[in-house]
């Protein structure tokens, strides 16, 4: 007997499909699962890497988010321990696109750093938060000096924009 004629004599409706997973490959679901997951995880850029900084990157690592962080001062290693990519110089920090910026800094730097941000290197839809106490200075400060594209959000005061 011949391959083809093997072939020939397996009737058509013996071979069924019972599940979904029979017709996905092997690693299907594991590709679903990553792309999920990639989904509601972030990338968050963190400018002015003090206390509140790292107290804050500590804890969105250890929610899976993808941390980056800008500062004057070099924080690399205490950055590498917390598993935060740190860059000195904001322009590179840009470029690897965040979501997201936390903006850390004091009340004091808030205006020049604000100002020197190269937020066009930024994608349109980036959020940036103030994490500040005082929250009428920010929120002033960001309408001010911010693309209207960008979304803001000051905390602990109805102070938001957002362009959808």
């Amino acid at each position: 007997m011949t391959l083809s004629s093997a072939r020939t004599q397996i009737p058509r409706h013996s071979v069924q499909i019972k599940a979904l997973d029979a017709a996905q490959s092997y690693d299907y679901e594991a590709k679903i699962n990553g792309r999920l997951e990639k989904s509601t995880k972030l990338k968050i850029a963190i400018i002015g890497f003090r206390n509140f900084g790292q107290f804050l990157a500590k804890t969105l690592v250890q929610q899976g988010h993808t941390i980056l962080a800008h500062s004057r001062s070099n924080y690399s290693a205490m950055a590498r321990e917390l598993g935060v990519s740190f860059f000195s110089d904001p322009d590179d920090i840009c470029e690897e696109h965040p979501e997201v910026i936390l903006l850390c800094t004091s009340i004091a730097s808030t205006k020049s750093v604000l100002r020197s941000f190269p937020c066009q290197r930024l994608k349109r839809n980036t959020l940036f938060v103030d994490v500040l106490s005082v929250k009428e200075f920010p929120k002033k400060l960001f309408l001010q000096v911010l693309p209207p594209e960008f979304d803001i959000l000051c905390t602990k005061e109805a102070a938001f924009r957002s362009s959808t």
